[in-house]
């Protein structure tokens, strides 16, 4: 049985991808964003559910997400401040 925790988050994932990205405005790469999640904020989550999150951020245009070889590199978007105005 999973523990309340994993079930009933107090932080939303989409808003601890934005937290991370606003104090790493160069980018994270998706595995440094999801250790960074798993780690600091222990959070158990699969990288389907990552990808997830970052596919529904970008798609509402909060966040880039840049294929560089073999890496994924997630950024805000520039045009962030006015999308949230």
């Amino acid at each position: 049985m999973s523990k309340l925790s994993d079930i009933w988050r107090n932080h939303p994932l989409f808003r601890l991808v934005l937290e991370e990205l606003i104090n790493k405005p160069t980018g994270l790469s998706e595995k440094d964003l999801y250790d960074i999640i798993r780690k600091e904020h222990g959070y158990d989550i699969s990288k389907s559910e990552l990808y997830e999150i970052l596919l529904r951020l970008e798609l509402r245009g909060y966040i880039r997400v840049e294929k560089i070889g073999r890496d994924l590199i997630v950024k805000l978007s520039p045009d962030i401040e006015r999308i949230l105005q």
